[in-house]
């Protein structure tokens, strides 16, 4: 027997993969270069998953309502996306994207282009996109569902266990930054190097406005070297020689 949670589950990865590849494409042609949109390494954006979800389960009812439905659906997720942008803010003490150069934006984290936007796609998703999803997700067996589900919910919870190990543990990489800048000793300021390198320069492309907020400069100088391999002292040795 399938059980609902795993349904909507199901649903909301599915989502959540829609809109990784519609910021993707977004970002990539803005960009002229490929991005991998989102704040997890798997071409996931749960918000998009968590907005889609939250427009089904609740105003449902109001799919033949078409201006009612597109409107309530446009404040829920724009809600949705502003609540997300502060909590984002406050646990991680940065500013993940930033529109405060768009006309008619509160606070540069939710702006009226995206209010049309997501209430536009919301509508899509609730009177046309929707059906026919619950009717693919239905066509599973019981057996392959649960494996599904238990499959997809480990690959989320390692990443986003890995995500969140990285950018939390870089606080205190950029407060060790600010205390070698204070001292004048631009080499002792710390380096990201592997995994995390790879996931902070990941970051840093696919949010192009990120920046955290204590330690602005320290991020910048970070960035910078994330950006450019760093040359190494025996490197420089040679050429003072020389």
């Amino acid at each position: 027997m399938i059980h609902p949670l795993e349904q909507w589950f199901l649903w909301f990865v599915l989502y959540s993969f829609i809109g990784w590849m519609y910021e993707s494409i977004l970002c990539s042609v803005a960009g002229k270069k490929l991005v991998n949109r989102g704040f997890l390494n798997g071409p996931v954006c749960p918000v998009y998953g968590t907005g889609a979800v939250a427009v089904v389960f609740v105003l449902s009812p109001l799919k033949d309502e078409l201006l009612a439905l597109f409107l309530t659906s446009a404040l829920l997720t724009t809600s949705l996306e502003y609540l997300t942008s502060w909590a984002m803010e406050k646990l991680f003490h940065a500013r993940w994207w930033d529109y405060s150069k768009r006309f008619l934006n509160i606070h540069g984290r939710v702006c009226l282009r995206g209010f049309v936007a997501f209430g536009a796609m919301s509508a899509l998703v609730v009177r046309y996109v929707h059906p026919r999803v619950a009717a693919l997700t239905g066509r599973l067996s019981a057996r392959a569902t649960h494996i599904l589900v238990a499959a997809l919910a480990l690959l989320f919870a390692a990443d986003l266990t890995l995500t969140l190990i990285t950018v939390l543990g870089l606080d205190k990489r950029l407060r060790d930054a600010r205390e070698a800048l204070r001292e004048q000793l631009e080499e002792r300021i710390p380096r990201l190097r592997g995994l995390h390198a790879f996931q902070m320069k990941r970051l840093s492309q696919a949010f192009p406005a990120l920046d955290f907020t204590r330690y602005h400069e320290e991020w910048l100088r970070l960035r910078e070297r994330l950006r450019h391999k760093p040359m190494r002292m025996d490197d420089r040795d040679d050429r003072a020689r020389s």
